[in-house]
């Protein structure tokens, strides 16, 4: 795609590898990356002291290389890989907001879906399975309103982007460049969604994973969104960061209620006494954003389904259990649960138990 002068010399200045607070006391020296670029040896001197000598070396002799610009731009065109940078007009205006916001974003998919409204749902790679669905089935719905933001590890943020990838709406940011996949397990997930929504990163196609790179894509996640739901997670988890970010940035947050000594939902109890909103309906996020949302919205359910339903209110059980509350026989539940599961009103746990979703 063309770039403007001002996009390319972020490109530019952003293919050195630098942290943000040294890319952006450059771009202060001279109001814009596209003036740094041009008036460079000016610069020069007191580049060294916000950047260092070697990262100066380096630029000096990128702008004495002639095809040093070019070949950057058409290596980033074979890999499929659009550049949206911060001079960008297709550049999110919610990520201005934040204090440290990338210089470039590198995008592989529909880039269009930067521009749309957007919502983060995330959960620990250990969500438990009512969890899932629940999370799956929430974001589905909430891709009819906004793409939907998550990371790519298994759990939480693959049920997220599975629910909203059939509307064409799923955002999947890295936190590594596009010549690494992490976990190599999701693979064919990222190949689904640069098809079928975008994956977007802050980092350099060789750039592969690092534990704090993690922490530092989360405040995109957050950044990015409206709103962020936390799926699960513990005390200390990156789901908690991405919350606590979002709430930093003034986005509201909503948590999924876990019971008393379940490890990976005690992140999200202690957000709720925090500043979370509890989250156990769909009503709870739609109504924060003025969206009517209707029982018309689900498909029906028949006297035998919803007898089950109601014995599934105190949560997982047997299907004794469901036999003895709902007074439907054992023979009769198979065919009545086997229709919950695929409206996603219920999942199963194994063991012949059942959870609500």
């Amino acid at each position: 795609m063309p770039y403007s002068k001002e996009e390319k010399a972020a490109i530019w200045l952003d293919s050195f590898g630098l942290d943000y607070a040294k890319k952006a006391g450059l771009i202060a020296l001279a109001g814009s990356p596209y003036e740094f670029v041009r008036r460079f040896a000016f610069f020069r001197t007191a580049a060294e002291a916000a950047a260092g000598e070697e990262a100066c070396a380096r630029m000096e002799r990128a702008l004495s290389e002639e095809g040093y610009l070019r070949g950057l731009l058409e290596g980033y065109a074979r890999r499929g890989i659009v550049c949206v940078a911060y001079p960008s007009p297709q550049y999110p205006e919610a990520l201005r907001q934040i204090p440290d916001p990338p210089l470039v974003l590198y995008c592989r998919g529909n880039v269009a879906l930067l521009g749309e409204r957007k919502f983060a749902v995330v959960g620990s790679r250990r969500t438990p399975a009512p969890e899932l669905a629940a999370a799956e089935r929430f974001s589905a719905a909430l891709s009819a309103h906004f793409a939907v933001v998550s990371g790519l590890a298994d759990g939480g943020d693959t049920a997220a982007l599975r629910g909203a990838l059939p509307s064409g709406r799923a955002i999947s940011v890295r936190a590594y460049g596009f010549g690494h996949v992490y976990p190599e397990c999701n693979a064919p997930l990222l190949e689904t969604i640069i098809q079928g929504g975008l994956a977007v990163t802050e980092y350099l196609p060789g750039e592969g994973p690092r534990k704090y790179r993690f922490l530092e894509r989360n405040r995109l996640i957050a950044g990015l969104s409206e709103g962020v739901l936390v799926v699960s997670g513990g005390m200390r988890s990156g789901t908690r960061s991405t919350a606590e970010r979002a709430f930093s940035y003034g986005r509201d947050v909503f948590a999924f209620p876990y019971p008393l000594g379940v490890e990976y939902g005690a992140g999200c109890n202690d957000l709720i006494k925090q500043y979370a909103k509890l989250t156990d309906d769909l009503v709870d996020i739609f109504e924060v954003f003025g969206i009517n949302l209707t029982e018309t919205a689900q498909e029906p359910l028949s006297a035998p389904e919803r007898a089950v339903l109601n014995a599934l209110r105190g949560g997982a059980a047997h299907i004794a259990e469901i036999a003895q509350k709902s007074g439907l026989a054992p023979h009769e539940l198979t065919p009545v649960l086997t229709l919950l599961e695929m409206k996603g009103r219920v999942v199963s746990c194994g063991g012949n138990r059942y959870a609500p979703v």
